[in-house]
């Protein structure tokens, strides 16, 4: 796992083959001013640059991390090289670094590093990653925050989706679904309702809000009342009132009755299906169509 360091550029040495061949001045500008104005955001990755002390007896230790870096012994970069290169010109005396005595381990790093600044990577993907990198090689929520300045709620979202049920992390892999769909079918804790909100998800696109709504409609109808009774039992199914004038629940509208159709819906499923239809039904237009033709012209009363 790695070190935690506030290294002197001094003992920075660029890597032997930066992975960038050329480097664009207006690159290097921009992070310039960037470290001037926010100051570093993202540490460098970089491994002790000298075989003989690294091999040394009890290399690896923090404190011989420390004791490597108050020698002034040189630090070679993995990762950072633009960092490294827009920093001397600040210029700065030190930066954040995190230490890695494995380079393989450093560079699994920076692939990760470099795929969530991308945006590459599926929640399920850099949740994999997180759960490789504690599991094999130790790893604490600690060290992955620092090392990647990511909060601790990002990081567990993502273990948890890499962790999930099958069905549920698949989509997320194959971007069917966003984390935030799959965070509310994960809420559920029957297996039931936990594959009907990620057909809907999936299949039919419901929003991580309605998602919310048809699990919060769905445990008030089955959680038991004080009585033992369920919320959908015969006795609290309640009727509808034949007095009340039909509209349609799209638009809203009770104009051309003939041309009405029945929707078959269980009545238990009825707000769930009023959630979605007030959310985006095309009553929400003519509402504002309304309001527009409604509004009275300013000049009409002036004469």
């Amino acid at each position: 796992m790695p070190q935690h360091l506030r290294v002197p550029i001094a003992q920075l040495i660029p890597p032997p083959e930066p992975m960038r061949v050329s480097i664009p001045d207006e690159h290097i500008d921009e992070l310039v001013e960037s470290l001037r104005t926010t100051g570093q955001l993202v540490p460098l990755i970089v491994t002790p640059a000298e075989p003989a002390i690294v091999l040394a007896p009890g290399a690896g230790t923090p404190e011989w991390v420390l004791a490597y870096l108050q020698v002034g012994a040189p630090f070679e970069i993995i990762d950072g090289h633009c960092r490294y290169i827009a920093a001397e010109r600040v210029p700065l005396a030190e930066l954040d670094c995190s230490v890695f005595l494995d380079v393989q381990e450093g560079k699994h790093a920076m692939m990760l590093h470099a795929g969530i600044i991308r945006q590459s990577f599926t929640a399920y993907e850099e949740g994999r990653q997180f759960v490789e990198l504690a599991n094999k090689h130790g790893w604490s929520i600690e060290d992955l925050c620092k090392t990647f300045h990511r909060s601790a709620g990002y990081i567990n979202d993502r273990v948890a989706i890499a962790e999930s049920p099958e069905p549920v992390a698949l989509a997320v892999h194959s971007r069917a679904i966003n984390l935030a769909q799959a965070k509310q079918v994960l809420r559920a804790k029957d297996d039931t309702l936990r594959a009907y909100l990620l057909d809907q998800a999936q299949v039919h696109g419901a929003t991580a809000r309605t998602l919310e709504v048809m699990r919060h409609n769905w445990q008030t109808e089955n959680e038991p009342r004080a009585d033992g009774e369920k919320a959908h039992t015969p006795a609290y199914a309640a009727e509808p009132d034949p007095a009340v004038p039909k509209v349609c629940i799209w638009c809203r509208e009770g104009s051309d009755p003939h041309n009405f159709r029945e929707v078959t819906v269980h009545w238990y499923h009825e707000r769930d299906l009023m959630a979605i239809v007030n959310e985006v039904g095309s009553h929400n237009l003519h509402s504002v169509v309304r309001a527009r033709t409604e509004v009275p012209n300013e000049q009409s009363g002036s004469d």
